[in-house]
């Protein structure tokens, strides 16, 4: 199985507001499944044979927008705007 790394774009995103990341103790319950099932999709895409150069996924849910970005170290950051 040939893998290709996915470099992080965070600092190329731009928005005019600043993320935080998804609070599991205060957030509510629609931002942390909405950022749970983000998370698991771009996880997904990670591992699939032939992921994107760059990949972002967003939600808008309400007051709030979910932004999910791979990290320089393999994992996944789900950032909150508000």
């Amino acid at each position: 199985m040939i893998t290709e790394r996915i470099e992080p774009i965070i600092g190329n995103i731009e928005t005019s507001e600043t993320g935080r990341e998804v609070d599991p103790f205060t957030d509510p319950e629609v931002i942390r499944l909405t950022a749970i099932n983000l998370e698991m999709a771009v996880r997904n895409l990670m591992a699939a044979n032939a992921p994107p150069e760059c990949l972002v996924i967003t939600a808008d849910i309400c007051t709030h927008k979910l932004m999910a970005i791979p990290t320089a170290d393999g994992e996944v950051k789900v950032l909150v705007f508000e």
